[in-house]
């Protein structure tokens, strides 16, 4: 398959990058403002990593007891035959590694948020009965966690409101050459490739997936720009894209809005 055609497979996840707090906009118990009157506390974001933590607890502490009680059968087992055994020792659980933190559900909260406002505008909603678990462990996210339920759900509006925006048109030059520097700066181009010929390589149908995915960014930016959103300086810098990429040897943030002077950061993981 060639580099060019790796667009048409890359995970497609809401982007944004906003400006940090105003100096009248300083609560320590808000991570990040919605407008004049709608905010996110710092007690939503806490709660939703607890979530998280307990849940992924419970799931290590049932394979520890699991795999505990495997190893106890088995050598009854062969204390049944007459052998003689040495019990091994307990399996306990290991700490907990969170595969997310508190940034990453600052960041989530706020683009589901902008894409519910998003959706209202255009008239989509979330549709009944989604296998949420499923999708899940689809896209590796923490199965059964909130964390996981509100990635799932900006991943199914992203692309609900692609479909509803529609993916035909010619992108934009610009958007094509943000894409072919990411792609660049992580060895996703043929060495010596430049752009005109990159370009000229890339299919018709990734080259219909940037003119739809654009079209999902100008949605978002205007209605973030419009809110006047404001994040918490310690969830600095705050940058996702409308277009990622995400193979196993690649993984890059491609095309993003536009609301601050951050630099594109290198994405090693969805969470």
């Amino acid at each position: 398959m060639s580099r060019a055609r790796r667009l048409a497979s890359a995970v497609v996840a809401a982007s944004l990058a906003v400006g940090g707090l105003s100096a009248c906009r300083t609560e320590s118990s808000v991570a990040a403002y919605l407008g004049d009157t709608e905010k996110i506390s710092e007690q939503q974001v806490q709660e939703i990593w607890d979530n998280g933590h307990d849940r992924l607890t419970e799931q290590a502490r049932a394979q520890a007891a699991e795999a505990e009680k495997a190893q106890r059968e088995k050598e009854q087992q062969l204390k049944d035959k007459g052998e003689k055994v040495t019990p091994a020792p307990t399996i306990t659980a290991p700490p907990v590694r969170m595969p997310f933190s508190r940034v990453d559900v600052v960041h989530a909260l706020v683009t589901r948020d902008l894409y519910d406002r998003v959706a209202d505008q255009r008239g989509v909603t979330m549709p009944a009965g989604l296998s949420i678990d499923e999708i899940a462990a689809e896209q590796k996210l923490p199965v059964g966690t909130d964390y996981a339920r509100i990635k799932v759900e900006i991943l199914v509006l992203h692309s609900l409101l692609l479909r509803s925006l529609g993916t035909g048109g010619t992108p934009a030059d610009a958007d094509l050459k943000s894409i072919y520097d990411q792609l660049v700066a992580v060895g996703g181009v043929q060495p010596g490739q430049d752009f005109a010929t990159w370009k000229s390589t890339l299919p018709a149908e990734d080259q219909q997936l940037v003119a739809g995915v654009a079209k999902v960014r100008d949605q978002i930016q205007a209605v973030a720009t419009d809110l006047g959103i404001t994040v918490n300086p310690r969830y600095e810098p705050f940058q996702v894209s409308v277009l990622r990429i995400d193979t196993e040897t690649i993984k890059r943030d491609l095309l993003t809005t536009d609301f601050g002077d951050y630099e594109p950061l290198p994405v090693t993981d969805m969470s």
